[in-house]
């Protein structure tokens, strides 16, 4: 029972055995405004209604506003209210999200906050709770909400320069001639030989009548089909550099930012991943290939949520379903830590199935450029994407 209860009841015995009659006084007066208060704070309380206005998703670096509304429907006043939001560490802006006010009756109280999305993510937010109290502290309620919000944090978005790849327009000081995205079929000319062009889009006819080593050039892809293969398993990253959670970090940053540019591009694209998911406690499911910002939005849902998995499936063993489901002429992007032989003889199978087969690897390896090399020789592209702060350390390289 309430503290107060024993105390009135000490206070009774003891009028009782005294024989004082304004120790009754007391009592009677005690008690009732204990019972007074005690229905006053429960009644406002049902009384009340609680609101969380926010948009539920955000990208990183960006800061989230929140306004917790609190209508009071009854006649009563609030003396006092404290309003409690429970944050993960990775939303807060600020040491806690607490704040104590009073709400008069019929009138409505506001509580303005906002949460800072550190990185990306699928956060909880809440359960709210309010504690509520009369003025002599007789009484005090508690309330928390039912489940609370989710925060979804999208993955940071970089243009293709930024990733050290080529694009569509030269970049700084590492020019690039190729395109990430061209189809073989639609020839638009040639132009001459510049070092990194592959052997395989020479045009040897042309060459010997100029003279001189010309290579095709082709226009770019209308309608092409990409589907982007984030390879997440944890045995694949090495903690070495900027360790596992780094570079699968920087993984799923370049699959955005492929998802990004291929949107922008209006062409089709399509994600799957070996991660784990923990909204269907399973393997992320993939996202078929589709067009437009409402697919963007699917696929950076996914990369928010996504971990890294921890099974011992390899990329070698999880591959092969995923290629022999590939449409015909479709681009395979592979953002990987590490490509061995295994996996290139796999794309070249889907290469010559009639994919374009193209390998991120967004980790450092070193034989990467004997990889590189076999690679082309099979009909695989291989890019390394690099952190931005690294671009200048590759171009003393080259």
């Amino acid at each position: 029972m309430h503290r107060i209860f024993w105390a009135l009841l000490v206070l009774f015995l003891f009028a009782a055995f005294l024989r004082q009659d304004w120790i009754y006084y007391l009592v009677y007066v005690v008690a009732g405004v204990w019972v007074f208060s005690y229905w006053w704070v429960r009644r406002v309380l049902k009384q009340m209604t609680v609101e969380r206005h926010m948009l539920d998703r955000a990208f990183t670096g960006e800061k989230l506003p929140v306004r917790v509304t609190i209508q009071n429907h009854s006649l009563l006043p609030l003396p006092w209210l404290q309003v409690q939001e429970q944050v993960t560490p990775d939303l807060k802006d600020q040491p806690n999200y607490r704040v104590v006010m009073s709400v008069g009756g019929h009138t409505q109280a506001v509580y303005d906050y906002q949460l800072y999305c550190k990185r990306r993510g699928y956060y909880p937010l809440g359960p709210l709770q309010l504690r509520a109290g009369d003025l002599f502290g007789f009484s005090t309620v508690n309330w928390e909400e039912l489940g609370g919000r989710h925060v979804t944090v999208y993955p940071q978005v970089l243009p293709l320069e930024k990733l050290g790849l080529p694009s569509r327009s030269p970049f700084g000081a590492l020019p690039s001639r190729q395109r990430l995205f061209e189809d073989p079929a639609r020839m638009a000319g040639v132009r001459d030989y510049v070092t990194g062009d592959s052997l395989r889009y020479v045009h040897w006819k042309a060459s010997a009548h100029e003279d001189s080593l010309l290579v095709k050039k082709f226009q770019p892809a209308i309608a092409l089909d990409v589907t982007i293969a984030l390879d997440l398993n944890r045995a694949g990253y090495e903690p070495v550099g900027r360790g596992i959670i780094g570079y699968s970090e920087w993984a799923i940053t370049v699959a955005a930012s492929l998802a990004s540019y291929v949107v922008d591009q209006r062409q089709p694209v399509g994600l799957i991943c070996n991660g784990h998911d923990p909204l269907a406690e399973a393997t992320a499911s993939p996202v078929p290939v589709h067009h437009g910002q409402g697919q963007l939005m699917n696929i950076l849902s996914l990369l928010a949520r996504v971990e890294l998995d921890t099974s011992d499936a390899t990329l070698a063993a999880w591959l092969p379903p995923r290629l022999a489901d590939l449409a015909w002429g479709t681009t395979l992007i592979l953002v990987t830590p590490h490509l061995n032989e295994d996996v290139l003889w796999q794309l070249h199978g889907a290469y010559r199935r009639g994919s374009n087969a193209l390998v991120l690897i967004c980790a450092p390896q070193a034989d990467y450029h004997a990889m590189h090399a076999q690679a082309e020789r099979l009909g695989v592209t291989v890019y390394r994407t690099i952190w931005e702060q690294d671009l200048d350390q590759l171009a003393a390289e080259r």
